[in-house]
């Protein structure tokens, strides 16, 4: 069990306020849901944000036995990467109403395109892509660039995201230019997958799986300077994502542990009739 004394008050306090670091920093928006009727098919168009506003888009869902197909295409498009800081790369993701954001997965670009065909269980739910720092996230960003648009006389749904989490320096991509090609940015995901580990207190709550993902990462630069296969590039950085992100959230979690322990040996969290637990429930 990790000691209650290492954990700073003032992270004590943030966790208890909070539940979790991540639930605490959030920002909510609303758009209409998309309903996914069996044997059907239906092209939702895609609204741009202010994050990016020239970008546009298109999703066919389609909903086929207990799936809904997704298929995105998207134009006019930048690279996450320019927004600078934390983020380089796009996240399709499904937002049930009432229920958590779902990652569909990467959107890799090729010049200003970019294409992605996925499935999901929801029947009921509503579509955005938003810039983050890797395509692991299990949660969407503030950063969000396209959206479904608000339809007449369907269901509203509401959707959390993280805000003052990761670092950027620009927060519109208006007034630059885009990219010509196939945008790698496999590498960078792997390189700060480990920082945000790192930021995550990892080198004192999980220094073994910190140790693993930087042996990762070395590899993955190593394999980069050689400037062997992407493919075996993007498999090594990939493996890297992997290992700094559970090395994150073993991190986030025994931190959290560690600051209830201490609220509790303190008194704080003594369990009697009327107290409230982390989450402000009875």
């Amino acid at each position: 069990m990790i000691s209650g004394r290492i954990v700073p008050s003032a992270l004590l306090l943030f966790f208890f306020a909070c539940g979790t670091a991540v639930l605490c920093r959030d920002a909510t928006r609303e758009t209409s849901a998309i309903a996914a009727l069996q044997g059907t098919t239906t092209k939702v168009p895609l609204r741009s944000t202010e994050r990016l506003p020239d970008a546009a888009g298109e999703a066919k869902v389609e909903r086929k036995g207990g799936t809904t197909e997704v298929e995105v295409h998207l134009d006019a498009m930048k690279p996450a990467s320019l927004f600078g800081g934390d983020y380089n790369t796009y996240v399709l993701w499904v937002v049930p109403p009432g229920g958590r954001a779902e990652n569909l997965g990467e959107l890799q670009l090729d010049g200003e395109r970019a294409m992605l065909a996925a499935s999901t269980d929801a029947t009921s739910f509503a579509l955005l892509v938003t810039a983050e720092p890797h395509f692991l996230v299990s949660a969407p960003s503030a950063f969000v660039v396209l959206e479904n648009r608000p339809a007449r006389q369907a269901r509203g749904i509401r959707y959390q995201l993280l805000e003052g989490v990761y670092n950027f320096e620009r927060s519109s991509l208006d007034d630059v230019k885009s990219a010509k090609g196939r945008v790698h940015t496999e590498v960078k995901q792997a390189f700060t997958a480990v920082r945000l580990a790192q930021r995550a207190g990892a080198a004192h709550f999980a220094p073994e799986e910190l140790n693993e993902a930087q042996r990762a990462l070395d590899e993955t630069f190593d394999l980069w300077r050689r400037r062997v296969d992407r493919m075996e590039i993007a498999a090594q950085a990939h493996e890297t994502i992997r290992l700094a992100l559970a090395a994150q959230r073993l991190a986030e979690d025994r931190a959290f542990l560690g600051a209830r322990v201490q609220m509790e040996g303190s008194g704080g969290g003594n369990g009697e009739a009327g107290g409230r637990n982390p989450r402000g429930q009875q």
